[in-house]
């Protein structure tokens, strides 16, 4: 599935990588969400033989109406998708696959059955012909502070690096067993964009659905290339969904236990932002707390507490010291320069 929103300029690029996969039995579902680029229009010209399904791969164009998010958009592709297909794969449209990307996925799947979902290296679109380019994401990490990071973010792509088990997949270039998804469910429409992988990441883990990490599988990636890195829609965004990930899917052994790390992350973070003059984040954090959020995040907790399958003292194995406040300056001052060098 691939999500467009006023993503024109990145189509091209994106779908004739996919036509260029040496796994060839796959149907691309690209759901448009609103866009007002004259995308849809691109798409029908362009693309018109896909879409009426002469050519291999397949096209098959969902047009919203507004813009429903990354959470919503997906899941109007995921309605679309052939229901007999055992495998979901997320791309974003700022995207190139390497031709063996898919393959990659799909053959580690196919031989482990533990396996859950798989992900590959996101490397950043800017350094394609550099001789070492640098990770925009190698899946999901998390922190005992609550914070949910890209995983290698800024650090040289080892392309030798062996298969690794890691936290959860980055939903930027992900497969996922469509039956995990029939059991923990797939992105939260209330979250509308951004964390919504970190969610379904904790969901995975706890209902016992590890990821795996193929460095070989990789895709070039024009980082924050539609949302816009720092921009006051993302922080806001950021600020709102964190709380709900930490409230709806951490065990209350592990809630207590970091308490203090996530309620000082919080502060500090709110403090800084609100000094540099920023005050999305902390409008986020508020607006997540508001009763009716509550009760719906209740809810969901239970359900997904109910399925948990993991131990709290084999979910802390995969919770990493929280970085201090110059560290957390440092991360957020090192991916501002890497989308800005990016775009």
């Amino acid at each position: 599935m691939v999500l467009n929103w006023n993503g024109q300029r990145f189509l091209e690029r994106c779908l004739d990588s996919l036509a260029e996969q040496t796994f060839r039995d796959f149907e691309i579902v690209l759901v448009d969400n609103g866009s007002t680029d004259g995308s849809v229009a691109f798409l029908k010209e362009k693309y018109g033989d896909w879409l009426a399904g002469a050519e291999n791969p397949r096209l098959r164009l969902i047009e919203l109406s507004q813009n429903t998010g990354f959470s919503g958009g997906n899941l109007a592709g995921l309605e679309a998708c052939d229901p007999a297909s055992r495998y979901i794969a997320t791309l974003n449209n700022d995207t190139q696959a390497d031709p063996a990307w898919l393959e990659t996925l799909v053959t580690a799947l196919e031989k482990e059955m533990r396996w859950g979902a798989a992900c590959g290296p996101m490397l950043f679109a800017s350094e394609q012909n550099q001789a070492t380019p640098r990770v925009a994401a190698a899946g999901i990490e998390v922190r005992r502070n609550g914070l949910a990071l890209d995983r290698q973010l800024g650090q040289p792509w080892q392309p030798d690096e062996p298969p690794t088990e890691v936290f959860g997949p980055c939903a930027g270039a992900a497969l996922y067993r469509r039956k995990t998804l029939e059991q923990v469910g797939f992105f939260d429409p209330a979250f509308f964009a951004y964390l919504e992988d970190a969610d379904l990441a904790w969901r995975l883990r706890l209902a016992g659905w590890p990821t795996v990490y193929l460095a070989g599988a990789l895709v070039w990636h024009e980082y924050s290339g539609t949302g816009g890195q720092g921009s006051p829609f993302k922080n806001f965004q950021l600020g709102r969904n964190r709380p709900w990930v930490i409230l709806k899917n951490w065990p209350v052994r592990l809630l207590l236990k970091h308490f203090f790390s996530i309620a000082a992350y919080d502060l500090a973070a709110s403090l800084y932002t609100l000094f540099k003059g920023d005050f999305q984040p902390t409008r986020g954090r508020l607006a997540a707390l508001a009763p009716g959020h509550l009760k719906r995040i209740w809810r969901q907790r239970r359900d997904i507490q109910r399925k948990r399958k993991i131990q709290p003292d084999e979910l802390e194995k995969w919770l990493r010291p929280a970085p201090g406040l110059r560290e957390n300056l440092r991360l957020r001052e090192s991916a501002d320069k890497l989308a800005a060098h990016t775009l």
